[in-house]
């Protein structure tokens, strides 16, 4: 394929008068470029890999890391007498200073219980699929869910902490470290801030083509409008015409549309109260789940690090290749 380009490029040049030398060495200096153009995208290509591949070490690290230190700290937890007395202070002293927010606790935990959690996180699911129309975000969250409740109740197994000496702590069937309750209260706002992200990029994009589709309509009447006048000015004088298309043309340019690209207000009020919400309620569970007698102090405050830094590793990992 070379030679045969080469050949042509020859005789084109023997047509014209040129030394074939001068046309042969354009060649080369052409395919040199080419491939110095392609050798630096391989590079790129390479390096772009090679960083993406180092994040997701350090993002598996990280959670390895969290995962790691939080066994460990279960199982001090256990053997330790004198954190246990200390806590068990705690808990009694939280109880009977809110007794009358036990039967909101109460509340609290049949609405983070898996009967009512997981049909709810199947619904955040479905929003997040109906605004993207996406399935690999809607795995992504699935993923953020099952893969950080997963991991949790892994430790509780592992760690074993028996549950507060307490009439609902020994009710309880499953252990106690870390809190599951206020996991799922983690990773239910987790998906709903998802789902609130993903609305407020869809109204962002609508916005952005609505105001791309004003602003071609506008530049194609005005371009009407610049003809007619051209048609017109024409019959009269080559100077004004020219003086009215260089003033329609300095109009046709483009004006800045920060503010049509701004999402509603309403919508921006809305979701800034709702994500205020939103991260106020694992702290309301983590402290139910105290007052209520049925987890340590230590449970909960575990489950409020522990949760949100897997949940954004697994959103890391499983996010789309930039």
């Amino acid at each position: 394929m070379a030679q045969t380009w080469r050949q042509e490029v020859q005789e084109s040049q023997d047509i014209q008068g040129l030394p074939s030398d001068v046309a042969i060495s354009d060649v080369a200096i052409d395919d040199a470029a080419i491939g110095v153009a392609t050798g630096q995208t391989a590079v790129q290509s390479a390096t772009h890999a090679i960083s993406r591949h180092r994040t997701s070490i350090g993002i598996v690290s990280l959670a390895l890391a969290v995962v790691a230190l939080a066994i460990v700290e279960g199982l001090i937890l256990r053997s330790n007498t004198a954190d246990h007395v200390a806590e068990m202070r705690l808990i009694l002293a939280a109880g009977a200073r809110w007794a009358a927010f036990v039967p909101a606790a109460h509340t609290i935990a049949v609405c983070f219980s898996a009967v009512v959690a997981v049909p709810v996180i199947v619904v955040l699911l479905g929003v997040i699929w109906a605004v993207t129309r996406s399935a690999g975000q809607m795995l992504r969250g699935l993923a953020m869910a099952a893969l950080s409740m997963a991991v949790v109740g892994l430790i509780k197994t592992i760690v074993d902490r028996p549950r507060p000496s307490t009439a609902r702590g020994a009710l309880m069937p499953d252990p106690s470290f870390p809190s599951g309750h206020t996991a799922c209260s983690v990773v239910v706002v987790s998906l709903a801030l998802f789902a609130l992200h993903v609305i407020d990029a869809r109204i962002k994009d609508s916005r952005r083509l609505a105001d791309s589709a004003t602003g071609e309509s506008r530049i194609s009447s005005q371009t009407d409008q610049v003809d007619v006048v051209d048609q017109t000015a024409a019959t009269s004088a080559t100077v004004e015409t020219r003086a009215i298309a260089g003033a329609d043309a300095s109009s046709l340019q483009p004006s800045q549309p920060p503010q049509s690209l701004q999402t509603p207000l309403i919508w921006r009020v809305l979701r800034t109260v709702l994500t205020v919400i939103l991260v106020i309620v694992p702290f309301v569970v983590a402290l139910s789940r105290v007052i209520y007698g049925v987890h340590y102090p230590t449970d909960v405050c575990t489950s409020l690090v522990l949760t949100p830094v897997l949940v954004w590793c697994v959103y890391r990992l499983c996010g789309p290749a930039r």
